[in-house]
């Protein structure tokens, strides 16, 4: 949960309105782009026209329009083509520090005008972070900004104390690294157990029809990693590893209303396992160290299908959510003569198909994981999932996810607990190899915007759940579940959170309520 400084000093303005009713045809020429910036607070609304509304303006960089203009799939002398004015909203609005986002034609003489007009979120934290799911806590304090200078750019410093680990974390990002569609990440991270480095350089997949896209990526860690009985640390050993990634794609031709894309790289990943042991001193078998080296081809496929709600995640801001049956495999053959320390085949795919009946959103979803070596298939993960919801201020969501291991690496675990939808019992509490759980939840919205910062809700739910295939401790041998109520707290102009759930939660075994706070959506 992250408490701002600034943000709780600070507001936007209303909904926007519609920036013309009239309707302008597909392949009209577009004469002229103007972009309409909102700042955080509109200090000509009653209510906001308070110092602190006027000081958060003063201190807050406005979005720049170069960078806004940049995100845009048009510009002026192009034909207006709908379907680039909406994927240009959800390029904007995917920023997260920019919502709402509207785009709309309007006649102009000789063609057509297009106005963006966005709304500008706060993006500067000077935060205290804290969250809680029964008794494992964290707590930290953070600096950051979403919106460097108004370039989209974003820059973190992050101290925060876990059970695990104490950490000490920075990270940038550029999503326009060199005044090109380049995407920069820097990230170093200093813990109490070890040590992380990242750096990637991608020229992404900006938009569907973005013929050509490719990345660099290398990663090295360093890392105490834990396996849980009962909720409590049950095992421990060193972790080093590290990997590099060199990928190359491009579009492949495809009907209309469908993007296909093909990936083809090479990648190296060392995993390596060193001092495993019990708690109480046992020795513990050690995973076993891999080295892969090889050829990586991923194909996908999704249609350009999107809707914008509102009354999903959070209540007020617009929400981009895909439609239709969308999937991607990929496929690496790892191999020694590349550096790999066996023959191996890699496998992974995901497939998703949702859609929208008047008000509900559903969903459902399979990841599938794994790898081939000779004849055995080992460290297979396959995750189901399907779920509805219904959009607006009040209504029922449920939801029901299993995962399910197959001959699982020694430092792989599937628990089951507060932290993965089973509330009413302490994180990691039920170990296994497999897990299923479900939830179902009624929320309603109870009022407007509080002193311009958020929205308040109320929420009550029931979850369900099991595990099986124990290695480390206790499976739950039986379905356990759980009910609770709790208090939701939509942040309606912070960039970084926008929903804070504080949740109380019985078990069905009798034992006193679980207490969750946490800035994570279940759904």
């Amino acid at each position: 949960m992250v408490v701002s400084a600034f943000v709780l000093a600070a507001a936007v303005l209303s909904s926007p309105q519609d920036v013309s009713a009239t309707e302008v045809r597909a392949g009209t020429p577009i004469v002229a782009v103007t972009v309409v910036r909102h700042d955080v607070f509109d200090t000509d609304q009653p209510g906001t026209q308070a110092w602190p509304y006027r000081a958060a303006n003063a201190l807050h960089f406005l979005t720049r329009e170069a960078f806004i203009r940049s995100q845009l799939l048009f510009k002026s002398g192009d034909l207006l083509d709908p379907t680039l004015l909406a994927e240009s909203e959800r390029i904007l609005r995917d920023h997260g520090f920019l919502n709402p986002v509207t785009i709309n034609a309007r006649p102009a003489p000789n063609g057509c005008e297009v106005v963006v007009e966005t709304h500008d979120q706060w993006t500067t934290e000077v935060s205290a972070n804290y969250g809680r799911f029964g008794q494992r806590s964290h707590a930290g304090a953070s600096m950051s900004e979403e919106n460097l200078l108004g370039w989209g750019k974003r820059l973190l410093l992050n101290v925060e104390s876990e059970n695990e680990r104490n950490t000490v974390t920075f990270r940038y990002s550029d999503p326009l690294f060199l005044g090109r569609r380049l995407r920069l990440e820097l990230a170093r991270s200093n813990a109490t157990d070890g040590s992380l480095d990242q750096v990637a350089v991608e020229s992404p997949f900006f938009a569907l029809a973005t013929p050509y896209a490719g990345a660099v990526q290398w990663m090295r860690e360093e890392r105490e990693q834990w396996l849980y009985s009962g909720g409590h640390k049950a095992v421990s050993g060193a972790v080093r590893q590290h990997s590099f990634e060199l990928w190359g794609g491009m579009r492949l031709p495809s009907p209309n209303g469908i993007t296909r894309r093909l990936r083809v790289g090479l990648f190296h990943r060392f995993v390596e396992f060193d001092g495993w042991r019990w708690q109480d001193g046992r020795p513990f078998e050690a995973p076993e160290d891999r080295a892969m080296a090889g050829v990586l081809v991923g194909v996908e496929r999704q249609p350009s299908r999107w809707t914008v709600v509102r009354g999903f995640r959070g209540w007020q801001r617009q929400e981009d959510v895909s439609l239709g049956p969308r999937w991607v495999a990929s496929v690496g053959a790892s191999l020694p003569a590349l550096g790999a320390d066996r023959t191996r085949l890699l496998f992974g795919s995901e497939a998703s198909m949702a859609w929208m009946s008047g008000s509900w959103y559903s969903w459902t979803s399979m990841t599938v994981s794994g790898r081939l070596e000779g004849s055995r298939w080992v460290n297979g993960m396959t995750h189901v999932e399907a779920g509805t919801a219904r959009t607006g201020e009040q209504g029922w969501r449920a939801r029901v996810a299993a995962d399910l291991g197959y001959e699982l690496d020694r430092d792989a675990q599937v628990t089951l607990g507060a932290d993965t939808g089973l509330r009413g019992w302490e994180p990691d509490t039920f170990d296994g190899t497999s897990r299923v759980v479900s939830n179902l939840e009624w929320r309603r919205k109870l009022t407007g915007e509080v002193l311009h910062l958020g929205n308040l809700g109320v929420t009550c739910f029931a979850d369900a759940g099991k595990t099986w295939g124990a290695r480390i401790g206790e499976p739950a041998h039986r379905w356990h579940a759980d009910v609770g109520a709790g208090l939701l707290v939509e942040l309606t102009r912070a960039s970084v959170v926008r929903i804070v759930r504080v949740e109380v939660a019985l078990p069905d075994d009798g034992r006193g309520p679980v207490l969750l706070a946490t800035g994570t959506s279940l759904f």
